[in-house]
């Protein structure tokens, strides 16, 4: 009966002193702030409090692991992003009564920069699947529009 209670106590003080390191650590606390802002998709501010937490204690893995992938996250907005411009770009472009061969050009390498750049995104096992299934997208359409122009 002794030993349940040393041991429960134990239990107790192993967790209170835990909660206590880990809320006073102020980079556990950012790496923890960053990673609630990965998972509310504010990929900017987790990478942020990440490396500032990583920077801070190179040994907490949590910071690692939300520096890359928020890292991983946000060159996949960014493909998005600029996807989505390229296509404004190609619709006002279309838009014009002349379609001169320099237009052509500048649609054309739109669309290739966007079909190869889709290869360079690399995502892990953690990354949002929307921001993988957006990609797609975005890829699939410039896949097309190559294929209906040229």
């Amino acid at each position: 009966m002794l030993s349940k209670i040393n041991l429960i106590i134990f239990v107790i003080v192993l967790f209170g002193g835990s909660f206590f390191y880990f809320s006073s650590n102020s980079s556990y606390k950012n790496s923890v702030q960053a990673r609630v802002y990965y998972m509310l998709g504010n990929y900017d501010s987790a990478y942020t409090l990440a490396k500032e937490s990583f920077n801070e204690d190179s040994y907490n893995k949590m910071a690692n692991t939300v520096m890359i992938q928020s890292e991983i996250a946000l060159s996949y907005e960014k493909y998005i992003n600029e996807g989505n411009e390229y296509l404004r770009k190609i619709d006002a472009i279309s838009s014009k009564k002349e379609y001169t061969q320099e237009d052509k050009t500048r649609v054309k390498f739109m669309c290739e920069i966007m079909i190869d750049s889709y290869d360079d995104l690399n995502p892990s096992t953690l990354t949002d699947e929307t921001l993988q299934k957006n990609s797609k997208k975005v890829q699939k359409k410039f896949k097309q529009l190559y294929a209906e122009l040229f």
